[in-house]
């Protein structure tokens, strides 16, 4: 007995739509990915960039190129608690580059196409961050002398603003002193991290056109390997009073506490290197 072309392909459509592998979601069809690449100012790569969606809280970084991918979580995740309907901002952070938003419509939990800033393939397109502000930091690591000067890690990082207006937030800082680095070894990339007690209360300093200078001295010890590469990243933020707390929280980081999730994110910036000399 023949069977007819028609009559097969029916059949295969209806054994996909009893039982797809990919989940009733993928059936709707539903927009659920957003993505793009980010075009930056000043750098050697584009990675990490932290591209985060409001309400629905979900984010990702971007890679060597800036290119990024954005899935959001099924339609009936999302509206497990009530329908996710509305305008939304997707947010593009870093350390040292202006904050940029773009407009992601929602409609049932699901990304509208061609609508706000996602065109109709779900791809953002335009985005660009200047850079905000240009950082140098500077180290070394002196032996005692005869004059009673005490060894010991010193560093300075030296801050000179692109816009006017910029600020930024030193947690545990003042107006000459950093309140926290990073020093990493340039071999390894093993990372010590170093803060100042305190409440983790930030100072607020407005940059300039002309270059402004913190210092900061680690209380670091045997870590620090002889005749051994290290390179220091200053710890402090952009100051956006308007961030989501959400955002930050999201990437494991904390305006407040130092550790090394922070390093995920792009912070583009001329990092000096020191090397510990051995004691006579």
């Amino acid at each position: 007995m023949k069977i007819s072309t028609a009559f097969c392909v029916l059949l295969s459509l209806l054994i996909l739509a009893c039982d797809n592998p990919f989940g009733e979601d993928e059936i709707k069809g539903e927009n659920r990915v957003i993505s793009g690449a980010v075009s930056l100012t000043g750098v050697k790569s584009a990675k990490g960039v932290y591209v985060w969606l409001d309400v629905i809280h979900v984010g990702t970084f971007t890679d060597e190129s800036g290119a990024f991918n954005l899935t959001l979580p099924p339609k009936s995740a999302l509206n497990a608690s009530g329908t996710v309907t509305g305008d939304l901002d997707l947010y593009f952070y870093t350390i040292n580059h202006l904050l940029v938003k773009k407009k992601v419509i929602m409609r049932d939990g699901s990304v509208v196409y061609g609508s706000g800033d996602v065109d109709r393939h779900g791809v953002i397109k335009s985005i660009y961050l200047p850079k905000s502000f240009a950082v140098e930091t500077r180290a070394v690591y002196p032996l005692p002398n005869e004059t009673g000067y005490q060894s010991g890690l010193s560093m300075t990082a030296h801050f000179t603003s692109t816009f006017e207006g910029t600020k930024i937030t030193i947690p545990n800082g003042s107006m000459i002193l950093l309140g926290g680095c990073f020093v990493i070894n340039v071999g390894t990339n093993e990372v010590y991290s170093y803060q100042l007690p305190g409440t983790g209360a930030p100072f607020i300093a407005s940059l300039g056109w002309r270059e402004q200078q913190w210092s900061f001295y680690p209380n670091s010890g045997d870590e620090i390997l002889y005749r051994t590469p290290y390179k220091v990243i200053p710890f402090i933020f952009p100051y956006y009073p308007e961030l989501p707390q959400e955002l930050l929280q999201s990437i494991g980081v904390s305006e407040t506490t130092i550790n090394e999730k922070y390093l995920e994110i792009l912070f583009s910036g001329e990092f000096g290197q020191f090397e510990r000399p051995e004691e006579r």
